[in-house]
């Protein structure tokens, strides 16, 4: 849980150490766990806690957590959603308001509020059987998206919050991302805060989905 990720960020950021990458496997999920309250089998915001601990412990000004879950973190973003500290990014069903989490911020026009305003960045998708070619696109180093954004951001560290729902032959997400796709959206993070980058394992409903998936964002 929380304490697995926050002890991910000492392993990461502790000098003399000199590891610069981990993955917190870790259940439940917590990305739709809120401010106040649990939602959608997620009790405490595991990327969120570990987040806050390197704001609070380490200093940092400059967190990006990119959420590739096909469900939209909802919780980390009204964590986040007034604080200009932490960049949050979702790739997500949306299905035009359709897709759980039903009623929550998770279109392209919520952007956050007060000082938070531009920080949440949300990637909307409106209909099943979403692939890699989508995904691809919305990462791509040049653009559209997601790595212009971050790099003009310029992250200290990087958090994934890493659902395989998304994933080929997964259940609920009817989305046919491969592993392949993720290791590379793994390896392009990788370019940001000089290569610190925390995974923490967030939703799935396939093992054998989320094993390959997982093992292909290790390697």
């Amino acid at each position: 849980m929380a304490p697995a990720n926050c002890l991910c960020v000492d392993r990461v950021l502790s000098a003399g150490i000199g590891e610069l990458n981990a993955f917190a496997v870790v259940r439940p999920p917590g990305h739709h766990a809120g401010i106040s309250e649990p939602s959608g089998f997620c009790i405490f915001n595991n990327v969120a806690v570990a987040a806050q601990c390197a704001i609070d412990k380490y200093n940092l000004r400059r967190i990006l957590i990119l959420d590739w879950d096909v469900h939209h973190g909802n919780g980390t973003q009204e964590i986040f959603s007034e604080d200009d500290r932490v960049l949050y990014i979702s790739i997500h069903r949306h299905d035009e308001g359709r897709f759980y989490p039903m009623g929550e911020p998770k279109d392209y026009v919520d952007v956050g509020e007060g000082k938070g305003k531009g920080y949440s960045v949300n990637i909307p998708w409106n209909h099943a059987y979403i692939g890699d070619d989508a995904y691809r696109a919305a990462f791509g180093k040049v653009g559209p998206i997601v790595m212009p954004i971050a790099y003009e951001f310029g992250p200290e560290l990087v958090f994934i919050s890493a659902g395989f729902d998304a994933a080929t032959g997964d259940p609920l997400g009817e989305y046919r991302v491969s592993a392949d796709t993720f290791a590379l959206m793994t390896y392009q993070l990788m370019g940001l805060a000089g290569g610190r980058v925390i995974a923490v394992l967030e939703g799935g409903y396939n093992l054998t989905a989320i094993s390959e998936c997982a093992a292909a964002v290790c390697q």
